[in-house]
């Protein structure tokens, strides 16, 4: 929850003494302070490089404004602010207790009468909000903090005045997807009637556990939110027609504020009276927490030893073939759970020094990297026989490096090992959902496969480690492919290793399986052809999960490959299609799906329908990779294109909505995906060794630093930062 400080927070801000930090982003950074009385409060503070933008500026404003507004009864009690600051910044309350979505995490789903009390109150605070024609734009369960008196909104970055369409572009979304109303995904005018709409989604998520349209990339929630009906499954049957009538698509069928209040509670009983007792026992540990906490100040870095400037990069990035074609942004996982867009709490150091070094110790081994504008930089382990290149991996708050050496935990802000090690698993046997890791170490050959699981939030392995008998955990060539809501989808085999290659060998069986690790249960098994003896080839390059869609490029026997979609629920083949690819390599790992479509990695930039593979739109000439933006792109996709650089498609219909402005991009890498990060898109050039960042909604040109590497990955979340990989190191860089 506290986070210390870094050498280069200030001492104080205004009157107020900084204590830790409360959270890291691309607009700013949260701080817990003091009052020269001894009073606490959370200190927000915009970026001066966010601040130099006018209508950034105002935007805090507006956000001073409306909290002030919204009053310290429904919302935090402001205290002071500089809006005008070079660096601005806004004191408030700081909110004793958990954000909703903490609160669910801890409790499970909130009993009816908890539900009923939050969403009277929280109708009541948007109440307020309305008449002073305020409307806030981004509710969602992260934004409401739960406190023994009542809940209380906050973060009102986004708020404006009814009526008041200055500051947003036409034609784009702002907000958080898995809450927006329809008429806010699109771009259109967000009333008082879409908070009654996000509302409803707070609500479903507190009665169930889950948001009302599901989770996953931004294109997908867009979409499911404009087209499809909510998910209410568990919800109360006495709140089911409150909340459809709220979520209805047309905001004019929507209830108002005021009748919902009357609707969800009676007003009897104080608001604690109707919290479970748990949650009752974490807001008074979170006073206690804070009043306890000893302030922390991480040291500055040290620059790493034995940099070369003069270091040529890698032969591998140097040899890249060129060719005529987009690269659609994408390919940055070998399967689900790696590095994507999400907003991942922050983690404190444990182990990590904060020096760049692993434990503190630099490796002795490990060759000087060229020289780039890092934060830090860390050793791999890539030995020759490797079957997969070493990938980072999604695992709660912390950034997950697999390795020859095994599974690892980063802290992305200062570079230093929180768990040294935690499976000795091959990086083609492991995955990861965005709560576990799973992986399956190498067995005795004949011994069964076991899938082990690490839970976020400690080291410790599950004790209900799943046990496949009927598999051979000691065949080389077992993959974990991907995962999600307790499933891991995997290849295994049968019979014993042969000795050659890695192992193939001919009185063996291969199947595609389904495991449920929380049952240990193998929900489904489909044959897998037979692999060439001498073969080091595995079956799958990649693969993804979309609802109950498991999508998967598969190389065959032959070295060919081809795409394929099956049902997640069954194993059932529903389509395939070949891909022409002339070195499998070339697009392992890069596979990109939405809610509706699968992006070939091969071949002109294609959207193909995943109920039956028939091509929805074509954008282009030559190949492509893709990848969506952030959820303030709304529905872009962001691809590069030779001798143009960056464009932005709409990924319902394909259509263009910018090419990148000034000229630089035609440098662009069109075999490294882009990277969407907040406020900007990033592509790489392998020929000048820069980063650039391009505006997400124009395509104007921002700034550029060195970022040497062969791959680059997004990790949203507090900091954000860009991973870049090369052969022998990865490396921290900030998202400007």
């Amino acid at each position: 929850m506290l986070a210390p400080l870094t050498h280069t927070d200030p001492v104080t801000i205004g009157s107020f003494t900084l204590l830790a930090r409360l959270g890291h982003g691309g607009m700013g950074t949260v701080y817990l302070a003091r009052t020269a009385g001894g009073r606490t409060i959370a200190l927000k503070t915009m970026h001066a490089t966010i601040a130099a933008d006018p209508a950034a500026r105002t935007r805090f404003h507006l956000e001073t404004d409306a909290a002030r507004i919204i009053g310290g009864h429904h919302g935090a009690t402001v205290h002071d602010a500089d809006p005008t600051a070079e660096t601005p910044w806004l004191a408030t309350e700081y909110v004793l207790g958990p954000p909703l979505d903490d609160a669910v995490t801890l409790c499970g789903p909130l009993p009816e009468p908890s539900v009923r009390a939050l969403g009277a109150a929280l109708a009541g605070a948007l109440t307020q909000l309305h008449t002073s024609d305020v409307v806030h734009r981004d509710l969602k369960p992260s934004n409401v903090m739960i406190t023994a008196y009542g809940p209380k909104i906050i973060d009102f970055g986004i708020a404006r005045a009814t009526g008041d369409d200055h500051l947003t572009r036409t034609g784009t979304a702002a907000g958080t997807p898995a809450y927006m109303s329809p008429e806010q995904a699109t771009g259109q005018e967000h009333t008082p009637a879409g908070d009654v709409f996000a509302l409803a989604g707070v609500l479903v998520h507190a009665a169930t556990g889950h948001p009302p349209f599901g989770t996953g990339q931004a294109a997908d929630l867009l979409y499911r939110v404009r087209y499809t009906e909510p998910d209410l499954t568990n919800l109360p049957d006495s709140l089911t027609p409150i909340l459809t009538r709220c979520l209805a698509k047309d905001p004019t069928q929507r209830p108002t504020t005021q009748q919902l209040t009357t609707q969800l509670h009676d007003g009897q009983g104080q608001f604690a009276d109707h919290l479970p007792p748990t949650l009752l026992a974490d807001i008074a540990q979170r006073a206690t927490h804070v009043w306890t906490h000893q302030p922390h100040r991480l040291p500055a870095p040290q620059e790493p030893a034995g940099e070369d400037t003069a270091t040529a990069r890698s032969a591998s990035t140097a040899a890249l073939p060129r060719r005529t074609l987009l690269r659609l942004a994408g390919g940055t996982a070998v399967g689900a759970g790696v590095l994507a867009a999400g907003t991942w709490a922050w983690l404190s150091s444990g182990n990590g020094d904060g020096d760049g070094k692993p434990d503190g110790k630099a490796s002795p081994t490990s060759p000087p990297a060229p020289k780039g504008d890092w934060l830090w930089r860390l050793p791999l382990s890539t030995s020759k026989a490797a079957l997969r290149p070493p990938v980072p991996l999604r695992f709660g708050a912390s950034l997950v490096i697999a390795d020859d050496n095994g599974m690892r935990t980063i802290n992305v802000s200062s570079g230093g090992t929180e768990i040294a090690s935690l499976l000795k698993a091959p990086v083609h046997r492991c995955a990861s959902d965005e709560d576990r890791v799973y992986g399956s170490e190498p067995g005795a050959d004949g011994g069964p496969l076991v899938i082990q699981t690490v839970k976020s939030g400690g080291p410790s392995l599950s004790p209900d480690a799943v046990e496949l008998k009927d598999f051979n955990g000691g065949l080389a060539a077992t993959q974990l492919l991907c995962a999600a809501a307790d499933v891991v989808y995997l290849a295994a085999g049968r019979g014993n290793s042969s000795g050659q290659g890695i192992g193939y060998g001919d009185d063996q069986q291969w199947f595609l399986l389904a495991v449920d690790v929380h049952t240990g249960k193998t929900l489904w098994k489909q044959p897998l052809p037979a692999m060439p003896a001498t073969s080091r080839r595995l079956h799958f390059l990649a693969a993804r999960v979309s609802e109950d869609h498991l999508v998967l490029s598969q190389e065959t026997p032959a070295g060919k490959v081809k795409l394929s979609v099956r049902d997640a629920r069954t194993g059932k083949l529903r389509w395939e299609q070949p891909l022409a690819v002339s070195d499998p390599d070339d697009i392992q790992g890069l596979l990109e799906v939405d809610l509706a479509h699968v992006y070939p990695p091969t071949g002109r930039l294609r959207a193909l329908a995943l109920e039956d593979g028939k091509q929805r739109w074509t954008f282009g000439a030559g190949r492509a990779r893709r990848r969506t933006g952030p959820p303030a792109v709304g529905e872009w996709v962001y691809a590069v294109e030779e001798g143009q650089g960056l464009v932005a498609l709409d990924f319902i219909t394909g259509e263009l909505q910018w090419r990148e402005k000034g000229g630089a991009g035609a440098d662009s890498d069109i075999t490294l995906p882009p990277i969407p990060g907040y406020a900007y898109v990033y592509s790489y050039s392998s020929k000048t060794g820069l980063m650039r960042a391009v505006d997400e909604m124009t395509g104007a040109p921002g700034k550029s630093f060195k970022a040497p590497g062969d791959r680059f990955f997004a990790y949203h979340g507090i900091p954000e930062r860009i991973i870049g990989m090369g052969k022998d190191f990865f490396a921290g860089y900030e998202l400007h």
